[in-house]
Parts: C-alpha cells; structure tokens; sequence
C-alpha cells in the first residue's frame, strides 16, 4: 500500500490542474494589459483589453487559494505574476481616470508602457511623452464629452 488514498490523488491532481489554469489565465491577462498599453492612445481598443486583463486578474486571484498542494517557489511565482499584472491594471486605470495628468501618473503609466516595450535601453523620455500625450488625449476628450 502507497500510503496515498483516491482523494489524496484527486486532491493532487486537481491542485496541478488549478495552477495550470491560474498560470493561463495571468499569461492571458498580461498579454492583454500589454496589448491595452501598446494601443493605449485608441482608448476604445485599450479600455476592451484592459477589462479583459481585469478579468484575468479577477479570475487568478480567486483561483490561487483552491490549489493547496504545490511547490512554494510555484505559489511565489504566481503571486508574482498577480502583481504584475496588477500593476499594470493600475497604469492603465491611469487612463481611464478622470482629471488632469499629474506628474505621479504619468511617471506610472511611462513605466507601464516601457515594461510593455520589454524595458528596453534608451530614451525613457519617449515612455514619458507618450504617457503625458495619452492621458491629455484622454482628459481632452473626457472633457469634450461633458
């Protein structure tokens, strides 16, 4: 006798099954956030994928705590790809939020939209006036709206 019971084994294997899914659903989401922060200057295309990303977010977070049973350096890799994907739901709210741009959001969304580019070298100032046209563009037409 293993020693391992039929439930053991279920439990086991509906474990690995849970984080496989959580391990989709945050690469789906990041590949939307990105996508949402390289097209961030057409909101209407942006504003999709980032409830779309939201969603994923949503869905992993709610998923990470059924898996019980994996590894811890696993669980710390996921919950990492929860932040991130976090933080980039919390650039591209920058968008969406109401107001002028301030010095604090633009520095997050540059940031954002320089992780989106993979961090390349050189020339973050071109992050940073992308960012300050995308939320003028976007306060301007929240105000033309009104």
């Amino acid at each position: 006798m293993t020693g391992v019971s039929k439930f053991d084994e279920l439990r086991m294997k509906t474990d690995r099954q849970v984080i496989q899914l959580v391990k989709n659903t945050l690469d789906a989401g990041v590949r939307n956030a990105r996508q949402a922060l390289l097209c961030a200057e057409d909101w209407a295309l942006a504003r999709d994928l980032y409830h779309k990303a939201k969603n994923a977010h949503w869905q992993a977070a709610r998923l990470l705590p059924l898996a019980v049973d994996f590894r811890q350096e696993e669980h710390r890799e996921l919950a990492s790809g929860l932040e991130r994907l976090g933080g980039m739901l919390a650039a591209l709210s920058m968008i969406s939020a109401d107001g002028a741009p301030t010095e604090e959001k633009v520095s997050s969304l540059a940031h954002a939209l320089w992780e989106a580019r993979d961090c390349p070298d050189g020339l973050p100032e071109a992050d940073w006036f992308r960012a300050e046209r995308v939320l003028k563009q976007r306060a301007q037409s929240v105000y033309a709206g009104r």
